[in-house]
């Protein structure tokens, strides 16, 4: 299977001190990993390498683009995506505004392109929304187009944040159905902090904590756990929900 992207030997980090060291991570088309970890372990961290927002002390960061751009070739959504709610833009703008690396500032939306829109716009839900302002919305209600908006120029790798801090118990669930079939067209890497929901979708296990452990399953026992040095965050559903947090 092809490599979209591939990290190797590289420590990175923040004004000359390291937070992930020793880091070798590769992440192939239709892969669909999840990344946990303790906060503070440097899930943020990696994130910010994949994306370019920082660069590594050592090492390297490559990517197979395939002559795409690389800004086109990954689709980000954030934990929370901050933006002046006042701003004049309708919920159907801001979806096809993912399309501007192509398009550049000046470009003009097509008919295809903003049937698109609409089309990831109905699979979130949020297609009576089109002309509504995005200030409007809930935060749950935002977070749903923000995924509309970060798929919307295909690209080969998405990553999405703790997606489903803002959203609904009822779209959760949705949620990760979308991504499942999300997957059949790109590589997914997903950042949570509940293991218990997200072992049943991925493929692979990611545990960051200074640096990164591969598990290539989504089966990961407690033992292992603890040779990743990655503390285990249970998350119970019931009647009573609640946490179970390992010691660490």
């Amino acid at each position: 299977m092809n490599k979209i992207l591939e990290i190797v030997n590289a420590s990175t980090g923040y004004n000359h001190k390291p937070i992930l060291e020793n880091l070798n991570f590769t992440v192939h088309e239709n892969d669909f990993i999840g990344v946990i970890g303790p906060n503070g372990g440097g899930k943020t961290t990696l994130l910010k390498l994949i994306l370019g927002l920082i660069q590594p002390f050592s090492g390297e960061v490559n990517f197979y683009a395939n002559g795409r751009s690389k800004r086109s070739l990954i689709g980000y959504l954030p934990q929370e995506n901050k933006f002046d709610k006042q701003f004049p833009i309708s919920v159907l703008e801001v979806v096809l505004s993912g399309l501007m690396s192509d398009k550049g500032i000046f470009g003009r939306y097509s008919k295809k392109d903003k049937q698109l829109a609409l089309s990831l716009l109905e699979r979130t839900g949020m297609a009576s929304f089109a002309n509504h302002p995005i200030g409007e919305l809930s935060g749950g209600q935002q977070q749903k187009v923000f995924l509309s908006r970060a798929v919307v120029s295909s690209p080969k790798l998405l990553i999405l944040d703790e997606p489903s801090t803002y959203v609904d118990n009822q779209f959760e669930g949705k949620l990760y159905e979308i991504l499942n079939e999300l997957n059949k067209e790109m590589a997914i890497v997903l950042v949570s902090h509940d293991l218990g929901t997200i072992s049943r979708y991925v493929k692979s296990i990611a545990c960051v904590n200074g640096t990164l452990h591969y598990h290539p399953s989504n089966k990961i026992s407690e033992k292992q756990l603890k040779e990743y040095k990655c503390p285990l965050q249970i998350i119970t559903h019931g009647d009573i929900p609640h946490t179970v947090l390992k010691n660490h």
